[in-house]
């Protein structure tokens, strides 16, 4: 099954043969999961079903997951994660990421991003205050860089934060639009803005 979640965006139809025998083996029909054991291997198999559009293995798949592995909320840290019954202080990282993935995806959407080339823009955002703040979207549009800033929780919003755009050619010839200020320092132009759940923009002048 793990090799089915990096095969799919490349090779789909050999992705699906293999997913149709993995699923098999490891007990996953329409009507119900033999092995309800493995996060990894249930939450890529309820990827890919997304990815692919197979109602029939999503809604068992999504039964195990909410039934065995401890979704859970905690609004002080604005977190949601699988806490996957191992007790632990931390939820367990790589599991997580694949349930999330599991979670967030849609059809086409995996194999979408896996053959989006490249932007040929400059330009990299780095420094930015996680988890407090977070980047909900990133892209350039039009020679412009969008994005869109969310805060970890509400008792976060209204502190100020900063972050940089180093890669810029020319920082100084670059102008941000929204609720932030840019400075030029050296080769990286700095953002100081709020964190709040907001959008800005960084445009050439």
């Amino acid at each position: 099954m793990t090799y089915c979640f990096y095969l799919a965006p490349q090779v789909p139809a050999e992705a699906k043969r293999l997913f149709a025998a993995a699923a098999a083996n490891a007990g996953i029909t329409a009507d119900g999961v033999a092995n309800v054991g493995s996060p990894r291997i249930n939450a890529i198999a309820l990827l890919l079903s997304r990815e692919w559009g197979l109602k029939e293995f999503e809604a068992p798949l999504v039964d195990v997951l909410e039934t065995n592995y401890e979704p859970t909320w905690d609004p002080e840290r604005g977190e949601f994660t699988w806490g996957l019954g191992l007790g632990e202080e931390h939820p367990r990282g790589q599991y997580n990421g694949f349930l999330a993935a599991a979670e967030a995806v849609t059809p086409g959407a995996w194999t979408a991003l896996s053959e989006a080339p490249m932007s040929p823009q400059p330009g990299l955002v780095e420094g930015v205050d996680f988890p407090t703040l977070a980047l909900a979207e990133a892209h350039w549009e039009a020679g412009a860089l969008r994005l869109g800033l969310k805060p970890q929780t509400s008792s976060a919003i209204g502190r100020p934060t900063k972050f940089k755009i180093s890669g810029l050619q020319e920082p100084s010839h670059w102008r941000v639009e929204g609720e932030a200020r840019a400075t030029v320092r050296g080769s990286d132009l700095m953002i100081d803005t709020t964190v709040k759940d907001h959008r800005i923009a960084l445009l050439p002048t």
